[in-house]
């Protein structure tokens, strides 16, 4: 059985796709019988991007292993918090989670004003799934071929390397803010708004910007016209091993990366949760499934979620710390 429903921004004509994910509150007895009804994950993820496509594809695996259909609604308005604001909600019966982004649960925290939630108190991390790692790229036409390079560049002349973004307070923002403190440099930045993002594609691509904190979506295939310096996570990338992460040129470097992951209603049992967990986990490593979510430039991570509760701790005091430092303030 699948089915499918969506909203605020979302648009229909994408395939339905049925998920079966539950929480259980109740007895033993209960815990084996679950899920006892259609569930409904609310997503943030704008059609047609990696992760909605990521989701999508982990949905179809879930439902065949469990049993049960799970509705995959999109709500994308005001950055996914209309979304998360209805499972914070929701009773922890099981029946209504998210599939969320670091974009709205870690960064909104401190960049939107009037938050409807509060991701510390209501809501239960269930499964950090895949990430979407940056990289710190430069065009080919600069005559720097090393992140430490950049780094003696930017000090000899500062504010002549220009990085662009798709704005204030995005991934891409933080990521060149963030490199500028850890390394005591001064980079010009150049925001773009995301309706403009295929423009600040082409600046780069030609050579108008000079630096782009992208991800491996952009870096892959244009290998031939840009060079990336390093990668913005805790480790190196399998798809780009020979490239260093900035933590091994900048110790003082704290990474953060852009994350999807299953949040369910505070109060959310254990046992129900380390079950979406290892479901989540085992459809995104199915040998149709794991290649596909390469292609998209995605990291397969499948946490449990006490760590999944640990990176999201960890990253909301990381960036907390680096808004104070630049001197954001919530719009």
């Amino acid at each position: 059985m699948i089915e499918s429903r969506s909203s605020g921004l979302a648009i229909a004509a994408f395939a339905a796709i049925v998920v079966p994910v539950a929480f259980w509150v109740g007895s033993p007895a209960q815990a084996q019988t679950y899920p006892s009804k259609p569930i409904m994950v609310v997503s943030s993820a704008s059609p047609g991007t990696s992760g909605d496509a990521g989701l999508r594809m982990m949905a179809a695996k879930m439902a065949l292993s469990m049993g049960q259909p799970v509705i995959v609604e999109l709500r994308t308005a005001a950055r996914g918090a209309q979304a998360y604001a209805v499972v914070g909600k929701a009773p922890p019966d099981g029946h209504t989670v998210t599939f969320g982004t670091s974009g709205t649960y870690v960064y909104g925290r401190f960049l939107f004003k009037n938050m409807a939630f509060d991701v510390l108190k209501d809501y239960a991390p269930v499964s950090l799934s895949f990430n979407s790692p940056g990289y710190i790229a430069i065009h080919n036409s600069y005559k720097i071929n090393t992140l430490q390079e950049l780094i003696d560049y930017a000090r000899k002349n500062p504010g002549k390397l220009e990085y662009g973004t798709t704005g204030i307070g995005s991934f891409f923002h933080l990521a060149g803010e963030a490199l500028k403190q850890a390394a005591g440099i001064d980079l010009l930045h150049v925001p773009y708004s995301q309706a403009n993002y295929p423009q600040l594609q082409s600046d780069f691509l030609n050579g108008r910007i000079a630096i782009f904190p992208t991800t491996w979506f952009n870096v892959g295939p244009n290998l031939n016209r840009l060079k990336a310096l390093a990668v913005i996570d805790q480790q190196r990338s399998r798809r780009s091993p020979e490239v260093p992460t900035v933590s091994e040129i900048l110790p003082n470097f704290e990474p953060f990366v852009v994350w999807w992951g299953f949040f369910g209603p505070a109060g959310l049992p254990a046992p129900i949760a380390t079950r979406i967990a290892t479901e989540s986990k085992k459809a995104m490593n199915e040998p149709d499934v794991a290649p596909k979510l390469e292609k998209l430039g995605l990291e397969r991570i499948g946490t449990s979620p006490e760590e999944h509760g640990q990176i999201l701790r960890r990253e909301l005091d990381t960036i907390g710390k680096l808004v104070k430092a630049i001197g954001l303030q919530p719009e």
